[in-house]
């Protein structure tokens, strides 16, 4: 016999098996109870939550050998050909791959014949928002004059998409996200029944990674059984999932918070030395903040996290403003953005961090290491003594005469302003008297930082010390390639830990 999944396994049966839906599972009941049946139902509500499970057993409700009601016996001919999806009664069609005006044709021919086993012929439509427009058309009278002996249930991920012309013929039911300790005491039964052993923290993590939808949490505690065996643990759900453990990103933390840039890259450099996906510690790193943004105002609670996870952002939250607290989550969020096009998404994290921790004594150092690396020499330092060359004619020759000054002077100023500027090459002075300095393509990443306040303002300021005028920028990016000493490969080789 092939392997049964366990959400197929587990899925509920009857009204009292169904986790998480209380309202809806009272209103059903009494419904039944009270021959008060609507004649279309329309369920909405995320994926997972149990819209298709509580079909099923509504189908059963209707048509158990025993009855009318609200507690299907299960293990009449009925009750298990609507289980195992063999009933000729109930219908369910996949509004996915089945949208158009002729299925709907046919569907109305067939609820015209009497059920030929049982009370009800039950057409459940799954994903309805995928019909489309002719087909909905074709769907509304019967929908809203059905036969007696017929009731329709539409299911959606996708409540806006459905038209008001069908939503307002359905009694409609809202299914909420489960909640997390209703996921985890299911996890827990499941896993006793099945023989696997799970620590408390595990149950957690994966209840949290399903997001309050029971389906996924059950396949995804299915999948980590497949990869550890039946004694789970919390390290190895972190391994599967390429998550950043607790400890991980308290570490990342408290770095942040005492400004140490080696210990960062170092963090960094384990969390992929580990497996773990970039994009996904950075997005990891997002919720640690968001977590103790709730700690530092008072709504901890509602994080639904373990006791042993709340004790350490209780500790760690006092290390950090408010405010500070807000930048942090924003400067992580947009790297988290940035890196869904940016050929280096390693890069984008440690840019983001080495933002983080602002003015840094180890910046020089690091970006002198980093011209070494690529240049193989140092370049040569500005002083204020220093004697410049011949200046040429024209604004855009003095500005590339003094090119090499124009950098050094920004990297006094910002380092990052210094990193995005030397990928940059003056091109012109345009009409509106401003500089303008292209970018290749596929490097907007720079362009981009080149163009916050902090960074354009040190270039602007270096170019006025250097050139003894006031000279605004425009960034932009060229069609045209151009050859750099510092490509953006080489920026990723130097925070690859190489120089560090």
């Amino acid at each position: 016999m092939s392997y049964l999944s366990l959400y197929r396994k587990w899925r509920s049966q009857d009204f009292d098996g169904l986790v998480g839906q209380p309202a809806i599972v009272q209103t059903l009941k009494n419904a039944i109870k009270n021959n008060r049946l609507a004649h279309a139902y329309l369920f909405s509500g995320p994926r997972g939550t149990g819209k298709t499970s509580t079909a099923r057993i509504l189908a059963k409700a209707l048509n158990c050998a025993e009855g009318l009601t609200d507690k299907p016996c299960g293990v009449c001919e009925n009750c298990k050909k609507i289980r195992d999806g063999h009933s000729v009664n109930v219908n369910e069609i996949d509004a996915a791959s089945n949208r158009g005006i002729d299925e709907i044709r046919e569907l109305r021919e067939r609820v015209r014949y009497v059920p030929i086993e049982g009370r009800y012929k039950v057409y459940i439509i799954d994903e309805v928002h995928m019909l489309t427009s002719e087909a909905f058309n074709a769907l509304l009278k019967t929908l809203e004059e059905p036969p007696a002996h017929t009731i329709f249930i539409l299911a959606t991920t996708e409540l806006q998409k459905v038209p008001a012309t069908i939503s307002s013929r359905c009694q409609r039911l809202d299914f909420t996200r489960i909640k997390l300790a209703e996921i985890e005491e299911h996890l827990k039964k499941i896993a006793a029944a099945e023989g696997f052993t799970i620590d408390a923290k595990a149950i957690n993590l994966i209840a949290r990674v399903g997001e309050g939808a029971m389906r996924d949490s059950i396949s995804l505690l299915d999948q980590v059984v497949s990869f550890a065996g039946k004694e789970v643990s919390y390290d190895k759900v972190i391994t599967l999932l390429g998550t950043a453990d607790e400890d991980l990103l308290s570490a990342f933390g408290e770095a942040i918070a005492a400004g140490e840039v080696a210990q960062l890259m170092g963090l960094v450099a384990s969390g992929l030395a580990e497996g773990r996906s970039i994009q996904q510690v950075t997005r990891d790193l997002v919720g640690h903040f968001r977590n103790l943004l709730h700690i530092k105002v008072g709504s901890g609670e509602i994080l639904e996290l373990t006791s042993d996870h709340q004790a350490k952002l209780q500790k760690q939250a006092p290390l950090f403003p408010f405010e500070r607290l807000t930048q942090i989550i924003k400067t992580l969020s947009r790297a988290e953005l940035d890196m869904k096009w940016h050929p280096y998404a390693r890069l984008v994290l440690e840019v983001a961090l080495l933002e983080l921790i602002g003015d840094c004594p180890m910046e020089l150092k690091l970006v002198s290491k980093f011209e070494e690396q690529t240049s193989g020499q140092e370049f040569k330092k500005t002083t204020e003594q220093q004697t410049l060359p011949p200046l040429q004619d024209g604004k855009l020759a003095k500005v590339k005469t003094h090119w090499s000054a124009i950098l050094e002077s920004v990297k006094k100023k910002s380092v990052f302003g210094y990193v995005s500027l030397h990928e940059g090459e003056p091109v012109e002075i345009n009409d509106q008297g401003k500089l303008v300095i292209t970018f290749r393509r596929g490097y907007a990443f720079h362009k981009e930082r080149l163009e916050e306040s902090k960074n354009r303002t040190s270039v602007e300021e270096s170019l006025r010390e250097v050139m003894g005028n006031v000279l605004p920028i425009e960034c932009i990016i060229s069609e045209e390639k151009k050859e750099s000493g510092l490509s953006a490969a080489k920026v990723a080789e130097f925070f690859e830990g190489r120089v560090l």
